[in-house]
């Protein structure tokens, strides 16, 4: 007689222990495409702003300045001649081409109407590498001083002395250095009579330039010449004083009291 088999059922909590087989759900197939495989595009960065930094070098130099300062330059000279020979030859602007340094062209362009003084005068000038015509505003009184302004300049010399030898405004026009090297620019001659019948002569050049940069670049040239346009007015002074001669414009005559 054969044993008879018979069949368990699993109890459910046996069934529970073994292991599931889970399929993968919709969004894990998509992970496992070989598309997704594939590196995400390259995303272009915009530059960012960084603040801006001094290097090491430019941190060392000083910051150029914005605008020029005023230079003022001055030679004196003792000359043996009378004050008044010496003032008619600083007058005579028209003859200042024919001994002043790198001066090219100079002219009397008008003169006060009652005391006939020069009132204002046109000048071509080389200052080191730089040439510039303009026009100037002049002052006379006679036998002591000649003052010439041009751009924002205004004269040295007192209004009510002025007003005594026929100058009745010191503004004029201010536009004569306009667009040149110099924004302003004055230069007075004194004379006055020492001991021993000598003539001291004192040039005072102040000045400002337009562009800071080119001052730095022509001032050691701006010093040289203050003392060459006064060695060349004692030359001037040997050749015309000194065989007698006088120059014709600008001598001491018709002085306002």
């Amino acid at each position: 007689m054969r044993p008879s088999l018979r069949l368990r059922a699993a109890p459910l909590s046996r069934l529970s222990r073994r292991p599931l087989l889970l399929l993968p759900s919709q969004q894990q197939l998509s992970l496992l495409s070989p598309q997704s495989r594939q590196p995400p595009p390259l995303q272009s960065r915009k530059p960012q702003s960084r603040p801006h930094s001094r290097t090491f070098l430019t941190s060392l130099l000083p910051p150029l300045p914005t605008t020029a300062p005023i230079t003022t330059l001055s030679a004196t000279k003792i000359l043996p001649y009378p004050p008044s020979e010496i003032y008619s030859l600083i007058a005579d602007i028209n003859s200042y081409h024919r001994f002043l340094p790198h001066c090219t062209h100079s002219l009397i362009t008008s003169f006060t109407p009652k005391t006939n003084l020069p009132k204002t005068g046109d000048l071509t000038v080389g200052w080191g590498p730089i040439t510039q015509s303009y026009t100037s505003r002049v002052y006379c009184i006679p036998c002591t001083t000649v003052e010439a302004v041009s751009g924002n300049a205004s004269p040295t010399i007192p209004l009510d002395v002025l007003r005594k030898h026929g100058y009745e405004t010191t503004e004029g026009d201010k536009k004569g250095l306009e667009g040149g090297v110099f924004e302003s620019l004055c230069t007075k001659w004194t004379v006055r009579e020492v001991k021993g019948g000598l003539t001291e002569v004192k040039l005072v050049v102040r000045f400002r330039f337009a562009n800071p940069a080119v001052g730095l670049a022509v001032r050691a040239v701006a010093d040289e010449m203050v003392g060459r346009m006064i060695c060349a007015f004692e030359g001037r002074a040997r050749e015309v004083c000194g065989r007698g001669g006088r120059p014709q414009v600008g001598g001491c005559i018709g002085v306002a009291t």
